[in-house]
This record gives C-alpha cells, structure tokens and sequence, in this order.
C-alpha cells in the first residue's frame, strides 16, 4: 500500500521540511496548550459564558484565513500550483468523491462509539467531558441564519483547508522522509488535537488516520475533502432531523 508509485497511490510530493515546520510547530504549540487547558478545566465548574455567533465565526473564519494565506504562500515558495500540489487533476472528480463519501459512512459510526466510550471514561476520571460549549450552544439555540452560516464554515470551508494541511502537506511531508506508517499516526494525533475537544479527540484521531490511508490510496485530496464534508454535515442533518443522543456529549 505504501511503496511505489503507481496508480491509485500518492506520488512523492517533496516539500521542504523547514516549510512544512514553520506551519506545524505554531500550531501544534497551540493545540497542547488549548488542549492542556481542557485538561486542567474543574470537572463539574459551570461552562464559560457562551460566545456570540459573530465572535464564533470571527475567530474560526480569520484562522482558517490565516491557514489558507500560509498555504498560498507555502505553494508559491515551491513553484506549486493548487491543483497539481493536491492531486485534484488526478482521474475524474465523481469517482474520488465518491470514495469519500464511502469512507466517511464507514467510519462516522466507529467515531460516534469511540466518542460515547471517551465520555464515559472521562466522566469516571473526573475530567471534562463537555463538548465544545460555543459551537454546540449556536446549533442548538442559533437561528436558522446562523446555523446556515456554521453550516457553510463547517461543510464547505474548513474541510478543504484542513486537509489540505494536514494531509496534503503534513502527512506527505513525513511520508517522503521516508516515515509512512509514523506520518499517518502522527498527523492524526495531531488533527485530533488541534480540535481541543477532549471528548472528540480519539474519534477524530482516527478519523485523521482514515483520511490519510485514503489520500495515500487516492492521491487525489478531494476524496478526502468530500469524507471531511460529510462528516462535519452530520450533526447538523441530525438537528435538522430533531434526533439527540441524551447524554451523548454533542458531535465529533
């Protein structure tokens, strides 16, 4: 799966790791002090007052603003070209989506399980196991506008520009250095911790791995765009559907 360079399999992509580093290490600095925060939270302590929807979209549009300039620089600095840089030239687009859309009905309910069982133990041990209070506050009490704006941010933006990111450019990065299985757990480990959602940490950890092993089976980032897409889409289908899950803690 992992050697060679044929079809169905991602080609070499060479980015240059000191690049590449200028990306990961603000973000992954970050993510353990987001993350450590969640940790140190008071099990039990009332949640933070709730942030209004423009703070929400402010703060999540202007950095996925910020990823998208680096990423147009990063590109530049290589001579890239989007397309060519992701593999979206590579074959006809249905057919990539398609294997998307495959992986993510496949794995949607492993995170679903993975997240109820993080919650129980995390409960049990006396740590925080509310989800991200913000977000979860909007799509249960925000008007229709602004569940359709989280909608278009979570379902069409933030999908392309973190996979471009992390598997377009993390993983392949460590992939060519010669680290294929390393690449695939540590990007996902790391996507799962950039989220700082303790109780959605393991089940987007392995959703960051599926995402790699498809990009690496692809080599065409959009199946992995279309996964992340319909991934993010199901907490608001469920919404829309009046389903809720009692005490399940919210969403991946």
């Amino acid at each position: 799966m992992w050697e060679g360079h044929g079809s169905g399999v991602l080609s070499r992509k060479d980015w240059r790791p000191e690049r590449v580093a200028a990306f990961a290490v603000p973000l992954i600095i970050l993510a353990v002090m987001g993350m450590g925060a969640r940790l140190f939270e008071r099990a039990g302590a009332p949640p933070p007052p709730a942030l209004s929807f423009r703070e929400v979209m402010g703060g999540t549009l202007g950095f996925q603003a910020a990823l998208l300039a680096g990423l147009a620089w990063f590109l530049h600095t290589h001579d890239r070209k989007w397309a060519d840089a992701f593999g979206w030239r590579r074959g006809p687009v249905l057919p990539a989506v398609m294997q998307g859309v495959g992986l993510a009905l496949i794995v949607l309910p492993v995170a679903y399980s993975l997240q109820w069982l993080s919650i129980v133990v995390l409960k049990k041990t006396g740590l925080p196991a509310a989800p991200q209070a913000a977000v979860e506050h909007l799509l249960a009490n925000g008007s229709v506008w602004q569940r359709a704006g989280l909608a278009v941010f979570a379902v069409g933006v933030a999908p392309a520009v973190e996979e471009m990111l992390f598997r377009g450019v993390f993983f392949t990065c460590l992939r060519d250095l010669g680290h294929p299985r390393a690449a695939l757990w540590v990007t996902a480990v790391f996507f799962g911790l950039v989220h700082t959602n303790l109780p959605a940490f393991l089940p987007l950890t392995v959703f960051g791995a599926a995402l790699a092993w498809l990009y690496n089976r692809s080599g065409n980032l959009l199946a992995c765009i279309a996964a992340h897409a319909l991934f993010n889409l199901v907490p608001f289908v469920v919404l829309a559907l009046g389903w809720h899950f009692g005490d399940a803690g919210g969403t991946p």
